[in-house]
């Protein structure tokens, strides 16, 4: 599978999860994403935030990495990719 999350729906809104599943511990990073829509009554005309469901619930889009591992090293892994393709 492929996600692809493009500049106008990245937000700095991080989520850091924990749950247990089948004895194993995970935490889970989630990266909350807004679209923005158009609304001709606000100004500017295109606005963004997060998706409140009944009952107040977010249901805003995301994108969660679950790790068994330490999710910290995971990102430095990344962030050290990213530096090395600057070349």
């Amino acid at each position: 599978m492929r996600v692809n999350v493009y500049d106008e729906e990245i937000t700095k809104r991080i989520e850091i999860l924990k749950k247990t599943k089948r004895g194993k511990e995970y935490t889970g990073v989630r990266f909350y994403l807004e679209l923005p829509v158009t609304d001709p009554k606000a100004t500017p005309t295109s606005v963004r935030g997060p998706f409140l469901g009944d009952g107040g619930d977010d249901c805003t889009a995301a994108v969660t990495f679950w790790t068994t591992g330490d999710p910290a090293e995971f990102l430095r892994t990344a962030l050290a990719e990213i530096e090395r393709s600057k070349g």
